[in-house]
């Protein structure tokens, strides 16, 4: 059996791991540090000042990593695994907009805590975002129909690459 390239696994953790960064953590912690300097109003998202207010700055930072990666980032993954067709470069788009609208989100939280002009109104970012999800993953899904990637399991990957690892290191003594 010839072994396929992990690089669309590596690829697209990348981007997971780019958007889990921005949109989950980033823009959490930005947000809180916003809050620090502006106060709760400065904050556009009812749901965050609801949480914050009733349960605490940690409360929020853990249900929205939760929220994010168990309920925005894994279920693409499920879909990509249980899908007869091809989702690969569609997922690959919707990771890219939340990483574009998690870096746009702590670049606001940022300029607000710093009370500068912000670079674009949350109405905007709000825009951009809805508007990426469905330009981005269009071109994914309209490139998954005319390439059909074949992807490799992330488990077979993350295998391939421990065995070259310590073939590296038993070859290297």
């Amino acid at each position: 059996m010839q072994y396929s390239s992990c690089w669309h696994n590596k690829l697209q953790g990348g981007l997971f791991l780019l958007a889990f960064l921005t949109w989950g953590i980033g823009d959490a912690v930005t947000c809180l540090w916003m809050i620090e300097k502006r106060g709760m109003m400065g904050e556009a998202n009812l749901i965050a000042q609801y949480i914050i207010s009733n349960y605490g700055a940690s409360s929020f930072i853990v249900m929205k990593i939760w929220f994010t990666t168990i309920v925005l980032f894994f279920i693409p993954f499920l879909m990509q695994k249980r899908s007869d067709e091809p989702v690969y470069w569609m997922i690959n788009g919707y990771f890219l907009s939340f990483f574009i609208a998690g870096a746009l989100a702590m670049i606001l939280n940022i300029q607000a805590a710093r009370n500068e002009a912000l670079l674009l109104s949350p109405e905007q970012v709000i825009f951009l975002f809805l508007s990426s999800i469905f330009i981005f993953t269009s071109i994914g899904e309209e490139i998954d129909k005319r390439t059909n990637p074949r992807i490799r399991s992330y488990f077979d990957c993350f295998l391939y690459d421990i065995a070259k690892c310590l073939a590296f290191i038993i070859n290297k003594n």
